[in-house]
């Protein structure tokens, strides 16, 4: 009942505040929206319409005028006479040479569509007239040119064809003769900059983006296909797309304007910023109504919200801030005092049961006879060895080894070096069966180390480490073990060669090693705690990762002299 009434006050409170602020808002937006805002938009789409058409048609009358200089190299016939002079032998080579440079010289060299022009007879491509500008290119460039107009020039018949080659623009087309015969290809360097020069002022002018496809030249990225003809206007990327399609037309550019529709529409969003303003005015009364609603109703549901989610993740006892003589203050005395007896009956009843509980899982633990498993793999061993089978036998044993190792039935906490290489022999055999020859290992042990003290388990899960996080990736490697006493101090390294380690690896390393476990890095984390407890701070421990393609541990161990500590 009281939450229905609360819930009801809410609901009361938060209607009279919206209704307060959202009715003008909603009448100005309506009048704005569909009136003011929309004429803006109509006037701008025109505007934008307009002018691409206007530096469409502009850009096509340069394409229009360097195909028309493309095609009087044919219908001039100065090329053409060239030509059947030095197939009749009435002109030697640099005869030929000098009259078609001469032709290409007069007609294109002051042209501004065009940064060069060359031909070349398809008989001979070898013999490559080049105009101005020409020269500049190397021999091996102007071979893939030379042999990719020629490929492109037995489709084109009678066509002049924009293409692109190595980021520039070429005009090509076939030199005819009198009978229609192709004698010979036209190469035009096309000045991209002077030919698409009203679109690029358009594009300089609007900040715009523009995408053209002429012939063979243009963006291969661009899904051409999937486009809309006409101006598109894409809100929720805040882009404006106008698009012309030649649909095949030779010649023709295909257009893609790409606009920021903020920038286009500026005297929308300014007289949107202006509304903006105006409703602002507005929110002094929904302030205070939005202050009264959280004073008395919403900061208090919020507490009992939030002390309810706290009880509800198992942090028992929580109160609330919330006195007084009102309904609401009544609720939250009676809410802490409802918590602090939960607390109470669960400390009483369901804490004495879980530990009662524990405690038989426990004892039922205990039961499990370790000797049992120790038994059962030395009849397996015997048996491998009765039948033959030395690499079980040795399985089996290294398998008892850490069994014996994990299971510590001796309940020691530290032993002697080299009991702890024994252990790891164990797991290097394991290891070694499961990489054959791609895996190196390579022990070396001081004869005055071997019976230094260090806790059980430290070297086999470092070992673990550099299997399973540089070797095993890698599909092998090396691993080499060096252990060494100086003074009072058992050092220990470890290097393996495989992965490298990237940033994320090393961010997981630099965490274990402050003892905070990670999911690649358990074992670490658990032997730099374990050293941390018995040893303190006069235990060093760490990670080298900055050989590339290299990891290294470095241990040192401080020894009895020093911590008073023997094998126990």
């Amino acid at each position: 009942m009281v939450k229905d009434w609360i819930h009801s006050l809410r609901m009361q409170v938060g209607l009279m505040v919206l209704l307060s602020y959202l009715i003008p808002v909603a009448l100005l937006g309506m009048f704005t929206g569909n009136i003011l805002l929309g004429s803006l938009e109509r006037k701008t789409e025109a505007a934008v319409t307009s002018g691409t058409e206007h530096a469409f048609t502009m850009t096509e009358q340069n394409i229009s005028r360097a195909v028309d200089l493309a095609r009087d190299a044919t219908y001039d016939g100065e090329l053409t006479t060239a030509w059947e002079k030095w197939t009749a032998g009435a002109v030697g080579d640099a005869g030929f040479l000098q009259l078609c440079r001469g032709y290409l010289e007069r007609k294109y060299s002051r042209e501004p569509l065009f940064s060069f022009a060359g031909c070349f007879p398809v008989s001979n491509p070898e013999i490559l007239i080049m105009g101005r500008s020409g020269g500049s290119d190397t021999p091996a460039y102007l071979t893939e040119l030379r042999q990719a107009v020629m490929d492109l020039g037995e489709t084109l018949d009678t066509r002049c064809c924009f293409f692109s080659f190595s980021g520039r623009m070429y005009l090509i087309r076939n030199l005819l003769n009198q009978r229609m015969e192709r004698y010979g290809m036209l190469i035009l360097g096309v000045n991209e900059a002077e030919l698409l020069a009203p679109l690029n002022n358009l594009k300089d002018a609007w900040n715009a983006e523009i995408a053209v496809r002429l012939d063979s030249y243009g963006d291969s990225g661009e899904d051409w296909n999937s486009l809309q003809p006409g101006l598109t206007d894409d809100r929720k990327a805040e882009k404006l797309l106008y698009v012309r399609l030649a649909r095949g037309e030779e010649n023709v550019p295909d257009l893609k304007l790409t606009m920021d529709r903020r920038q286009q529409y500026r005297e929308v969003y300014e007289f949107r910023r202006l509304l903006m303003g105006v409703y602002l005015l507005l929110i002094p009364i929904l302030a205070v109504m939005a202050v009264y609603l959280r004073k008395r109703i919403t900061k208090p549901i919020a507490l009992l919200s939030d002390a309810s989610r706290r009880i509800e993740k198992g942090e028992l006892g929580v109160t609330v801030p919330m006195h007084g003589s009102d309904e609401l203050g009544r609720l939250g005395d009676a809410f802490s005092h409802m918590s602090l007896r939960l607390k109470e009956l669960i400390d009483r009843t369901y804490k004495e049961e879980i530990e009662l509980k524990n405690a038989q899982i426990l004892a039922l633990q205990s039961r499990i006879n370790p000797h049992f498993l120790n038994n059962a793999l030395e009849d397996i061993n015997w048996q491998a060895r009765i039948e033959g089978s030395e690499t079980i036998s040795s399985m089996v044993s290294s398998l008892s080894v850490l069994l014996n190792a994990t299971m510590d039935r001796k309940n020691r906490r530290l032993v002697t070096l080299q009991e702890e290489l024994e252990v790891a022999e164990a797991y290097i055999f394991f290891v070694q069966q499961r990489f054959g020859p791609e895996l190196t290992v390579e022990t070396n042990v001081n004869e005055a180390a071997r019976q230094s003290i260090l806790p059980l388990l430290t070297v086999q899960p470092l070992l673990e480490n550099a299997v399973e996080h540089g070797i095993a990736p890698a599909g092998g490697g090396t691993i080499v073990m060096d252990f060494t006493r100086a003074g009072n101090c058992l050092r220990l390294i470890i290097r393996n060669t495989g992965r490298g380690t990237s940033g994320e690896d090393r961010e997981r390393i630099d965490a274990a090693l402050q003892g905070r476990p990670t999911e690649n890095h358990l074992g670490l984390a658990n032997i730099v705690n374990r050293l941390r407890l018995i040893y303190g701070d006069r235990v060093e421990i760490r990670v080298d990762t900055d050989q590339p393609g290299e990891t290294a541990v470095y241990l040192n161990i401080p020894q009895e002299s020093d911590t008073g500590r023997k094998p126990e």
